[in-house]
């Protein structure tokens, strides 16, 4: 009677952690499965100036530029802004995140990497806007492409890959916070947002 009812109940554990793995599976694929976009971005500044005080036309002048002339003593380059970005649900079930890591990548390498521990329930067909704040030093990547090709970059090229915005979101299951595997590619040419302000 003991070796039946210790059959019993390790069978039923086994279906128990077997079930348990397949709804965190579901969960993690639905994270994937929900669109993610930039909205819009605010507050660009490269060097602490606003971001369309470098603009004449459509071109940028180096000679104009003593703050970032300063910024390039320093070796010291800060970018920043904040990216406002759009999370919508096109499932059929409601779909929740519990907080997610999200990186800016600067030709290739990362640039900035942040967290947002924001607890976000989508139901279907709904949207939401999460803010995303960076700052960071991008003087490396002059150095590889010169500043007038890093400027040029940002104001002016319709290319992509120079920065891009990629997200991990995660999903709270039990008491432990599972992320999704790898990070989700956002947007490819966050450039182009800041060339909107500056047009």
């Amino acid at each position: 009677m003991k070796n039946r009812t210790l059959t019993l109940f390790c069978c039923m554990l086994l279906a128990l952690v077997m079930g348990g793995c397949a709804v965190s599976k579901n969960n993690i694929d639905a994270l994937a499965k929900c669109d993610y976009s930039v909205e819009s971005l605010q507050d660009v500044r490269l060097a602490g100036r606003a971001i369309n005080s470098y603009t004449a036309g459509n071109s940028v002048n180096i000679a104009s530029l003593p703050a970032v002339a300063l910024a390039m003593l320093r070796k010291d380059l800060p970018l920043e802004a904040r990216v406002n970005m759009k999370i919508s649900n096109p499932t059929a079930s409601k779909t929740s995140i519990n907080s997610f890591k999200y990186l800016i990548e600067i030709q290739g390498k990362p640039l900035f990497e942040g967290d947002v521990n924001q607890n976000v329930q989508l139901a279907t067909g709904e949207s939401t806007t999460v803010p995303l704040t960076f700052k960071a030093n991008i003087f490396g990547a002059t150095e590889e492409k010169g500043l007038e090709g890093v400027l040029n970059e940002i104001f002016t090229r319709e290319g992509e890959g120079f920065l891009v915005l990629k997200i991990k979101p995660s999903m709270r299951i039990g008491n432990s916070n599972i992320y999704y595997p790898g990070y989700i590619t956002v947007d490819r040419n966050l450039a182009k947002s800041i060339r909107k302000l500056v047009m």
